[in-house]
């Protein structure tokens, strides 16, 4: 009984379908009815829940500190940011990163690190290969 009534429902809103936007609006329902079946047969269907999903602890080698803690060393946060924003944008390069990498080769004894010049002054600043070529230059003996 159920299934003659489900048969005659889908066809009922097929023809509704077809009378309210031709072969369009049969697209339509046959879309809509195939949604619903499937949400009624994935109900239907008994299995067991899934498993919750269990965070993964992410767990450090226990002999291994890392390179740089914020708190050895206070200015870190300040340049990480200022070398990430000198990579978005000349600017603040020339106006951030520039002066604080020529006062380190001052304090290192070390010639200035090399000039960054962007065709565009308002486009973006040294790509991270540059800024690595600098940093090697202050590291060199």
């Amino acid at each position: 009984m159920a299934r003659a009534a489900t048969v005659t429902g889908i066809a009922a809103a097929l023809a509704a379908g077809y009378a309210a936007a031709g072969a369009t609006g049969v697209i339509d329902v046959a879309a809509l009815t195939t949604l619903g079946v499937l949400i009624v047969a994935r109900g239907a269907v008994k299995g067991e829940k899934p498993r919750p999903v269990r965070l993964k602890i992410q767990r450090r080698d226990p002999g291994r500190r890392p390179a740089i803690r914020a708190d050895d060393f206070p200015a870190y946060a300040s340049i990480a940011s200022d070398v990430e924003w000198a990579r978005m944008s000349q600017r603040h390069y020339e106006h951030g990163l520039r002066p604080r990498l020529a006062r380190l080769a001052t304090a290192l004894g070390k010639p200035a690190p090399p000039q960054f010049t962007s065709p565009d002054g308002d486009g973006p600043g040294p790509d991270l290969a540059t800024l690595e070529r600098i940093v090697t230059h202050l590291e060199a003996p």
